[in-house]
């Protein structure tokens, strides 16, 4: 009978060519020791030894999964081992735990997603590292997801990417060679370096641009209330003059005036000094504006 791969264990890079020749040489003098595990009538663990056993007409020993969660299961075969970087384990465990089951009663009751702590840990891996692979999960186009499943983009570089348009993030990884480069730590030389820089200045320049405009929609908002508080503080003094007037210049009304015309000064002084901060955040939006467009 011919198996295909199920999804839950293609969630994991595939053995390097190195270690697949090696594994082929084992069978070829010993067979297959381990069976492979089947569900929903695919192979959910052993895949490699399935397809190295079919490659050299051997027969290859198989069971049914038990009565456990599919996702640990995959998980716990696939976390041990030592090739696989923390960003690769974190992508496979955020893919595996958004799997569902189609049409398969006795798995019908699993939720879409456990506890985050609780997936971090089987994956061996921070909250903040799951969370990134989550959004590469959840935004990232293929080419950026098979990025981080082949070792080649840490997961926390492929999450800034995947917060850009489609089309952006399909441009940074789209070439062969990028996807073969692997940057840990500073970026390096070459493609994926180029590529990547070029998606995170874009990446950037979107985020202060937003947020300046958050802060220019905030001081634009106080600017008004500072007006409306400068009116009620100008009538104040246009009262107190008044006073003066009609008193012959009392103690009181003249402290009551200088309070006033102090108040004054210094509303317009704050005022100021917003509309110069407005106009600063303005001039910012258009340069990251400009940045983003040039990336695009």
């Amino acid at each position: 009978m011919h198996y295909q791969q199920h999804p839950l264990s293609a969630a994991f890079p595939s053995m390097s060519e190195a270690e697949y020749a090696a594994l082929i040489d084992s069978i070829t003098n010993i067979g297959v020791q381990n069976p492979i595990t089947i569900f929903e009538g695919m192979v959910l663990d052993g895949w490699n030894r399935y397809r190295a056993a079919t490659e050299l007409g051997h027969e290859c020993p198989e069971v049914l999964l038990g009565d456990v969660d599919p996702r640990d299961f995959v998980l716990a075969q696939n976390s041990a081992r030592r090739n696989l970087t923390a960003s690769q384990r974190a992508l496979a465990a955020a893919t595996c735990y958004q799997w569902k089951p189609v049409g398969n009663p006795l798995f019908g009751n699993i939720s879409e997603l456990p506890a985050q702590g609780a997936v971090a840990a089987a994956a061996k891996v921070s909250d903040r590292t799951l969370r990134h692979a989550k959004h590469v999960v959840d935004h990232g186009v293929d080419e950026v997801k098979e990025a981080v499943r082949s070792g080649a983009m840490p997961v926390d570089v492929a999450a800034e990417i995947s917060r850009l348009p489609t089309e952006q993030q399909a441009a940074a990884v789209a070439s062969p060679k990028t996807r073969k480069a692997r940057i840990h730590g500073k970026p390096k030389k070459g493609p994926m370096a180029d590529a990547l820089r070029t998606a995170l200045i874009a990446a950037a320049a979107k985020d202060e641009a937003a947020e300046a405009a958050l802060k220019i929609a905030a001081l634009e908002t106080e600017v008004f209330a500072l007006r409306d508080q400068l009116a009620e503080v100008q009538g104040d003094l246009a009262a107190a003059v008044r006073v003066l007037d009609a008193s012959d210049q009392t103690a009181a009304a003249l402290a009551e005036a200088k309070a006033s015309r102090d108040m004054v000064r210094s509303l317009k002084d704050r005022q100021n000094s917003m509309q110069s901060q407005i106009a600063d955040l303005t001039r910012q939006v258009k340069s990251w504006k400009k940045k983003a467009e040039a990336t695009a």
